[in-house]
């Protein structure tokens, strides 16, 4: 069985749209609207996801949030998280959260699908 993605991003539209994308390249995908929403969105997820698409930029918790809360969990901790940025430090802040890599906003469709490809776990 492959695992979900789960896409973290209080942008709706385009959570939405890159929710749409992924579902097309083949992937089962739940959204969250923020970090609070993500970590709640993850303790109920009979399966774990095997990718985070995540904002850095969020009200009421942020990415950096989330992904401090999320490695706190012990069978979180190994979960891979792409983030997903307009900010001109995206790599930066990606290596201070440890994550797998960094997606510049906006990114064209097939990269978002190969970087997708190149991080998830099954």
């Amino acid at each position: 069985m492959s695992r979900p993605l789960l896409v973290v991003d209080d942008d709706a539209d385009l959570r939405e749209a890159l929710e749409e994308v992924l579902r097309d390249a083949g992937h089962e995908v739940l959204g969250a609207s923020n970090g609070k929403h993500a970590l709640e969105v993850l303790g109920t997820m009979p399966v774990l996801p095997g990718l985070v698409l995540l904002d850095m930029m969020m009200p009421v918790l942020d990415g950096g949030g989330f992904a401090r809360a999320m490695r706190q969990v012990p069978q979180w901790r190994d979960i891979p998280v792409l983030v997903f940025s307009a900010s001109a430090n995206a790599r930066q802040v990606a290596e201070e959260i440890g994550a797998c890599g960094h997606l510049r906003k906006p990114v064209d469709v097939d990269t978002l699908v190969e970087a997708v490809r190149r991080h998830k776990v099954e």
